[in-house]
């Protein structure tokens, strides 16, 4: 019987080793934004902080702007320049976001100027709140 506690207590032991030891499972990126909403020559209308990991911040509809997010998170980038967009106004609004998006540091600006600039707008219409 010595042999087969000796043998218990061991494997006890480096299985409560070998759980200490293993590699933590990887979080998911943080994503902390401070969103700004706003009209040319006027002041912010609206400023949220949004976290998406767990969901929090300031922001009304944080959940949803989370989904929106991490549905279309390639919307953070510029519309290319060669881009073939109908040339007209949809509003005057206009958004800087900055902060960590999925773990990178972003900055980028939206407005509502053309055809490519109203889907990019719309895909992430909540998060404007």
């Amino acid at each position: 019987m010595p042999v087969i506690r000796t043998t218990l207590a061991a494997l006890a032991t480096a299985a409560a080793v070998g759980a200490v030891l293993a590699p933590a499972a990887t979080a998911s990126p943080a994503t902390h934004l401070t969103i700004s909403v706003y009209e040319p020559l006027s002041p912010v209308l609206r400023q949220y902080e949004l976290t998406c990991d767990p969901v929090g911040g300031t922001h009304p509809r944080a959940k949803e702007a989370c989904e929106a997010i991490t549905a279309s998170p390639g919307n953070i980038k510029p519309v290319p320049p060669t881009a073939n967009c109908y040339d007209r106004v949809y509003g005057p609004q206009r958004a800087k976001v900055t902060g960590v998006l999925l773990g990178a540091t972003v900055t980028a600006e939206f407005s509502r100027v053309n055809s490519c600039e109203e889907a990019r707008w719309q895909r992430w219409l909540p998060v404007w709140g």
